[in-house]
């Protein structure tokens, strides 16, 4: 299951791809955040997951939400303007250190030895990878990959205040609602083309790209529930590399030997946990990127 989640969460820039620029950036958020509330929204309803947010829990449930927000239109925009891979090693990394800092400033989570060693490889292979692409691709683009890593470590760190008192599926619900509530009016305020849906590659891509994040999200509570959590983390990290390798495969990206060794340095970073928390047996899982 996990295995299979990492498939689905490391398929969201194939999916962008063959979006392709014909679907807006705002336009493609809202369109997307639709189609998976068709699903999540009747099963929060009937499953009476949607329960009144407590005053105490606002505070930090509004902060997980506004992370949120930027997690859709900076990726995106990224995976259309960046390699796969490029793209995909920038989010991880700021991903990474992003959860590290906002754990430990803002959640009282220790710094350990073993963290801290995983959080200066995240910073020494982000730097390599940004700066051996900077002369290849967009600034912009790049700079866009690494507000969304940002919004998503925020948002997944942050998230822990919420998830213990109100269900994984009701957090996701409000996410996804209010990607939907926010991005429509922006897409309409900025004059976006809006396409009337088709059976073509597209909309099948959308489809896809839907199913993908609502399948990830499943698959990896699903699974997480049945192996030891290190285990779990270290399967669940393989997104990183098939992306990168969806990459390769079906657009013929390029990555040079520099970006590649920043990549493995952050993969390197991020299964430093893992690997030391099955070494003394104590089982904790690294959460992959969202599935928003």
């Amino acid at each position: 299951m996990i295995l299979a989640s990492a498939f689905c969460f490391g398929s969201y820039g194939v999916w962008s791809r063959l979006l392709g620029h014909d679907f807006a950036v705002f336009y493609q958020g809202w369109v997307r955040s639709a189609l998976i509330l068709a699903i999540l929204l009747p099963i929060a309803i009937v499953g009476k997951h949607l329960k009144p947010i407590r005053k105490t829990d606002r505070k930090w449930f509004s902060i997980t939400m506004i992370f949120t927000v930027f997690t859709q239109v900076p990726l995106y925009f990224a995976f259309n303007h960046l390699s796969l891979g490029v793209a995909t090693f920038i989010f991880y990394g700021l991903f990474l250190i992003t959860s590290y800092m906002t754990g430990w400033l803002f959640l009282s989570e220790k710094m350990t030895p073993v963290k801290g060693v995983s959080f200066f490889l995240s910073i020494l292979g982000l730097v390599l990878t940004f700066d051996i692409s900077l002369s290849t691709f967009s600034i912009g683009a790049m700079l866009l990959a690494a507000l969304n890593g940002i919004a998503s470590g925020g948002e997944v760190a942050t998230s822990k205040k919420s998830t213990d008192r109100y269900s994984s599926l009701q957090v996701t619900t409000y996410s996804w609602l209010l990607i939907f509530v926010t991005h429509l009016p922006i897409s309409l305020f900025l004059g976006e083309r809006q396409l009337i849906p088709q059976w073509n590659t597209q909309w099948w891509a959308m489809l896809g790209y839907a199913i993908s994040g609502l399948g990830g999200f499943w698959l990896i509570i699903e699974g997480f529930k049945r192996v030891d959590a290190s285990i779990g983390g270290l399967i669940g990290l393989l997104e990183i590399l098939l992306s990168a390798l969806f990459g390769v495969l079906f657009f013929k990206d390029h990555l040079s030997s520099s970006v590649i060794l920043g990549g493995v340095i952050i993969v390197v970073a991020a299964i430093l946990p893992d690997v030391y928390a099955l070494k003394t047996s104590k089982g904790r899982p690294i959460p992959p990127p969202p599935p928003l």
